[in-house]
């Protein structure tokens, strides 16, 4: 049996229209936010969502303090690309994030903090059981969520 996958209903993800909960994107076709090339963003399909009940959930919080629960199995990406079960990942890894910047770029505005090149995971905790949703991202099999990390499908 494959490892569930998915993110709980209220998960959000970034969408064409914005932020938006899991739960809100129609089984039909829905614009997700993915990364299209290396350094290049865009939007593809999320079709086919399906729900899988009572699967082992985890809560997954960044150094940002926004958080993900996620089915436990459901994959995220370390930098470099290097795919990861949520139940894996540990406080300190670095996740592949929306937004990248050349090596000792700094803002315009000198008072601006440094930018974010990526996020760390803060911490990883159980969360029990739940339900989750999943589907197909054309094209890429990747989407982005509202905290600013790439996830799988």
């Amino acid at each position: 049996m494959a490892t569930a996958r998915g993110l709980t209903p209220d998960c959000m993800i970034e969408t064409a229209e914005g932020p938006v909960r899991m739960a809100d994107t129609p089984g039909k076709g829905f614009a997700v936010m993915t990364r299209l090339q290396p350094t290049r963003l865009g939007f593809r399909q999320l079709i086919k969502v399906e729900t899988a009940e009572a699967v082992p959930l985890v809560r997954v919080v960044f150094e940002t303090g926004q958080e993900a629960v996620t089915a436990r199995g459901h994959r995220f990406f370390r930098r470099g690309m290097e795919a990861v079960e949520a139940g894996d990942l540990t406080p300190g890894d670095l996740l592949e994030t929306a937004f990248h910047y050349p090596e000792g770029y700094w803002p315009p505005d000198p008072a601006s903090p440094a930018p974010r090149i990526h996020i760390a995971v803060r911490a990883v905790e159980s969360a029990g059981e739940g339900p989750v949703l999943y589907g197909t991202v054309r094209d890429t099999h990747t989407m982005f969520l509202t905290a600013g990390v790439l996830v799988a499908e």
